[in-house]
């Protein structure tokens, strides 16, 4: 069982801090999305072409693996320069994930805007990322939609997946195909060919409009349902616990949130064990 993070848990902390977190609460990888509380990593020393080949040390050196590289790309918007706007931003995160060795950048369907259907957003993404996985490719690196807005269920996702062909993957978001009333043996059994990650979060109260955050266990999404069927399935990814600390700052701080993550999956691998003794 392979733990990550996303560095969303610590979003003012530097490349240094999130490595330090990494090793004192016994994670493998971790997963870039904020880095000193910014998203544009580029704007950051550590990131500049000059640098990524120290960065990119540091983190080999403690034994971690920078699975993925989380970005806010989608082409569903219907404004004039999005799509040359997005496929900029993507040259700049696959500049810094092939200089860090990262293989996964995330991407999104994303909301549908305004105005704006199903339809007509699937098609303006179906455009966008048939240019973008090549772009991506050219780097080495492989982009993963994300389970998320309102491409959150398999079904919402599974066209434009099937669209960009073999040359796209998923990020399994437990929590987000569920609330929107997708079963997780539904969501599990449909994207499994494209599944490369998987995030794990827990809520208490979650439906189509919203969703609040609370440590694992603590709520009632089945984390252990997920789980175990990605058992079942032969999973052999990372399962990264995504503390949207960035995007809610009232939940608990990392130094609490990390270790108890590292805990329930450590105790479900322990009862796991002795129910196949």
């Amino acid at each position: 069982m392979k733990l990550a993070f996303s560095s969303l848990s610590c979003p003012s902390c530097t490349v240094d801090e999130i490595i330090q977190f990494a090793l004192k609460y016994g994670f493998q990888g971790v997963e870039l999305r904020t880095v000193q509380s910014t998203i544009d990593l580029w704007d950051l020393n550590d990131f500049s072409p000059e640098a990524l080949p120290e960065t990119r040390r540091r983190f080999q050196s403690a034994g971690l693996e920078v699975v993925v590289i989380g970005t806010s790309i989608s082409f569903a918007k219907d404004e004039p320069g999005w799509r040359s706007r997005q496929l900029e931003l993507l040259e700049k995160f696959c500049v810094i994930a092939q200089g860090l060795n990262c293989p996964y950048l995330r991407v999104f369907g994303g909301p549908i805007p305004p105005g704006s259907t199903y339809e007509a957003a699937l098609e303006r993404d179906i455009d966008g990322y048939r240019q973008a996985v090549k772009t991506a490719a050219s780097y080495g690196v492989t982009l993963l939609f994300e389970t998320h807005d309102d491409f959150s269920t398999s079904t919402s996702l599974l066209p434009l997946l099937e669209a960009v062909g073999n040359q796209a993957g998923v990020i399994w978001d437990i929590l987000h195909p569920y609330r929107f009333g997708e079963p997780m043996e539904t969501t599990c059994r449909n994207l499994l060919p494209y599944l490369r990650h998987v995030h794990v979060k827990d809520s208490s109260g979650y439906s189509k409009e919203g969703f609040d955050i609370v440590l694992p266990g603590q709520g009632t999404v089945p984390i252990r349902e997920a789980l175990s069927l990605l058992k079942d399935c032969g999973y052999e990814g990372y399962l990264c616990f995504e503390w949207e600390k960035h995007w809610h700052p009232e939940i608990q701080e990392a130094e609490l949130a990390l270790p108890e993550y590292v805990n329930y999956m450590r105790r479900y691998a322990k009862e796991l064990l002795h129910e196949q003794a």
